[in-house]
């Protein structure tokens, strides 16, 4: 299976990886933090209770990784999610570098 989605990671504090698309306090457990401006592939996004979360391309296949994507009220986006496999990929990647060093300039502001 391809990935569909690139995310960027905008927060400048970074986000959290989790095994399961729920939140620490419903039992998702933490598996690694990946910092402002990173790259992850996601398969698919999904809505649950009104939060988007993506599941990601996996550093082990054995072991899902999730993502929240934004908050269900969207007042906080932590990655931008640009679609793959567009028919001008010129323009994607293009897209996908203008918003990584926007996110790189976001951290320097802070």
């Amino acid at each position: 299976m391809e990935p569909k989605y690139l995310l960027i990671v905008k927060v400048p504090r970074g986000i959290v990886i989790r095994d399961t698309p729920r939140p620490e306090s419903k039992g998702g457990r933490a598996m690694r933090n990946v910092a402002v401006g990173a790259a992850l592939y996601a398969y698919q996004i999904i809505n649950i209770e009104g939060v988007d979360y993506a599941r990601l391309a996996p550093q082990n296949p054995q072991k899902p990784e999730w993502v929240r994507v934004a908050e269900a009220d969207h007042s906080i986006e932590y990655v931008d999610v640009i679609k793959l496999g567009g028919n001008d990929s010129t323009t994607d990647l293009a897209d996908a570098i203008l918003l990584l060093a926007t996110a790189v300039r976001e951290l320097a502001r802070k």
